[in-house]
């Protein structure tokens, strides 16, 4: 096992006596038989190999396991030497966590911060706090560890000693006051059971503790809390969570409490969205009245726009035209705002004016969903305004720049991960000229969602080549024909969900091109009559396709055939749907309909899907109406349900 600490003098002398004759194909099995050979323990057949892979853009990542299956016997001359080498690339930053693992375990804690650089981790900043501890530094490590204590969020085990060692240099109302100081990160994020838990560490919180436990008892109680920035944050917390329930009640609790507690402006505006949030989905018929009383000078724009909003839905075109020049001048200008203001000019008039026309031209000579609703009011062709910048002189070039060329090989090989991480280590060093021609490189090779995001990154916004490609066609042809559903929509939701990623995973669990939760996958699969997915199968384009397909399919047909519902629940859930048209009172036209959404995603969401399915309509030559004639309107659920039967 000794052999590898004069690894990279013998490397090079075989290296240079090697002959270059393998084709890339060879070359990718052979580096596989290595690698596998490395896994098996068998680390001479695996050093044998190396010399006929000596061109091989992957040879970095066969030496990174051959010295990391030998990490515990590896000399720091052999690390230095591999990391003067491949410094801060991907497989320099692996083998440095490897070294620093094996250096941790040794307790080798000098060498330990030698080695170490900084980084985003909490693991790592604790485990570096803990080593400058060991080895004297005490300020150092405070100071690390005290940045890292500044989370809302639950931190790794690795960080329960340098906390420790840490608190224990600090006085008792130190450390309470630190504890204080995380839990109120902690509310502002939501985080009731870190909070609570926080709160316990701090003498005289039991009162606080009770509220989180049981927010009613604010009711009881909120009078009796002492003015502090502690009962502020906890106060707006559960208030919050009051909201959900019995909104009037909460509304009064709420400035019963002001009185007392004197929040801060950022806190009435947080409690002023929330408690809108919560009027405004459940449709209640004191909603307009209480955003007028809550916000009479049209000081907060989120409230002035679902002013907006409702009166839409009331079809009081007046308010409309009165309440959009409240908007902030950044929020007026933008499209979605313009198109109303229109709409409303057309309805009060009952004609198309000079000045409402050339509104609704310039919204037109755009792209998004805004400019296609306004090229329909004018009849006009959609204007996608797509625009070809790249330089095909810079795409040889940028084929030999070696990140890209790791991220290829590693693509091809199906390791998306890594392939992204060093495609993202590439990216550092192009300017945006650059990047708009290594996206096309991406979209050459086939790596579909690689040119989308590269495209994004570079703001070449305009280019739709690079940005809605055609990928998997044949699997998603096959799918939209047989669920009856349009080409041009499944490639926008698949557009949507992941930009085409495989191995797309939400913060959720949502997983693969159409992002399907493993919950509702295994009920799609059980109706289809197809074997329970595995996490395998959910990351496989055609079979993530076909199940994603299939449940569209099936939305689309509980929904009337109307792709804006179904786009809707695809994103909230059909439940969530099927509650706004209950509450639904009358037909209302489609655009009004998607404006009301109460869920903020879902409302993007849709205009997204809309807008992206006009695009594809147009790459695969296919109808391009943005609405078909019986989306237009969209009823509530006993006019929804009369049409599905």
């Amino acid at each position: 096992m000794k052999r590898l600490i004069t690894f990279f003098i013998a490397l090079s002398t075989l290296i240079s006596q090697a002959h270059a004759d393998l084709s890339l194909d060879e070359s990718r099995l052979l580096y596989r038989e290595a690698i596998t050979e490395i896994s098996r323990g068998r680390l001479a057949n695996a050093e044998k190999l190396i010399p006929k892979l000596n061109n091989y853009p992957l040879l970095p990542y066969l030496e990174l396991e051959l010295i990391k299956a030998q990490i515990n016997n590896v000399s720091p001359q052999t690390i230095d030497v591999y990391l003067q080498q491949y410094g801060d690339t991907i497989v320099g930053q692996r083998l440095r966590i490897s070294w620093l693992n094996k250096l941790r375990r040794s307790r080798d804690w000098p060498r330990y911060v030698h080695y170490y650089k900084k980084n985003s981790s909490k693991t790592g900043s604790c485990l570096y706090a803990y080593a400058l501890r060991q080895i004297g530094d005490h300020a150092e490590a405070d100071a690390v560890i005290a940045k890292t204590w500044q989370t809302p969020y639950s931190l790794p085990k690795e960080c329960d000693p340098p906390i420790s060692q840490w608190m224990a240099r600090l006085t008792q109302t130190q450390k309470e006051n630190q504890y204080i100081i995380r839990a109120e990160l902690a509310l502002k994020k939501g985080q009731t059971d870190m909070a609570r838990y926080l709160l316990g560490k701090v003498t005289g919180s039991d009162q606080y503790i009770e509220l989180l436990r049981k927010p009613a008892r604010l009711h009881q109680i909120g009078s009796n809390l002492p003015p502090s920035g502690l009962s502020q944050e906890v106060a707006v917390h559960t208030l919050k969570r009051l909201a959900r329930g019995d909104f009037e009640k909460t509304n009064t609790l709420w400035h019963q409490l002001e009185h007392n507690l004197h929040f801060t402006a950022a806190q009435n505006y947080a409690l002023r969205d929330s408690m809108a949030r919560q009027t405004i989905a459940s449709d209640a018929d004191y909603t307009r009245d209480w955003i007028t009383a809550t916000d009479p000078n049209h000081e907060d724009p989120y409230l002035t726009e679902w002013r907006i909003r409702l009166a839409l839905k009331d079809r009081d075109w007046i308010a409309v035209q009165k309440t959009i020049p409240f908007l902030p001048p950044e929020k007026r200008e933008k499209a979605d705002w313009r198109y109303w203001w229109a709409r409303a000019d057309i309805e009060l008039n009952g004609e198309l004016s000079v000045s409402t026309q050339l509104v609704l031209q310039q919204l037109a000579a755009e792209r998004g969903y805004y400019s296609f609703l306004a090229a329909d009011i004018l009849n006009e062709d959609y204007q996608l305004a797509s625009t070809r910048t790249v330089d095909a002189s810079l795409l040889e070039e940028i084929k030999q720049h070696s990140a890209i060329i790791r991220a290829r090989e590693l693509y091809l090989l199906g390791e998306h991960f890594t392939a992204t991480l060093e495609w993202n280590y590439g990216m550092r060093s192009l300017n945006t000229t650059e990047k708009v021609a290594a996206a096309q490189l991406a979209l050459n090779w086939g790596w579909s969602h690689q040119s989308i995001m590269t495209a994004i990154r570079a703001g070449e916004w305009d280019d739709l080549t690079l940005r809605f490609p055609t990928p998997y066609k044949n699997t998603f042809s096959e799918i939209a024909k047989r669920e009856n559903i349009e080409l041009k929509w499944i490639y926008a939701i698949a557009r949507q969900e992941s930009a085409f990623s495989p191995s797309a995973n939400s913060s959720v669990g949502a997983r693969g091109i159409m992002q399907l939760m493993p919950g509702t996958a295994r009920t799609v699969a059980r109706q289809m009559g197809i074997a329970k997915p595995r996490t395998a199968d959910l990351v496989t384009p055609e079979k993530n396709i076909a199940m994603g397909g299939f449940y569209l399919g099936q939305l689309q047909e509980q929904f009337g055939g109307n792709r804006i519902l179904a786009t809707a629940a695809y994103n909230a859930g059909p439940t969530r749907v099927e509650r706004v048209l209950l509450r639904q009172k009358g037909d209302l036209p489609a655009d009004i309909w998607i404006e009301n959404l109460p869920y903020g995603e879902t409302r993007e969401y849709i205009k997204n899907v809309l807008a992206f399915s006009v695009i594809y309509a147009d790459k695969l030559k296919l109808d391009r109406p943005l609405l078909a004639s019986h989306e237009r309107i969209i009823g509530p659920a006993n006019a929804a349900t009369a049409q599905k039967n």
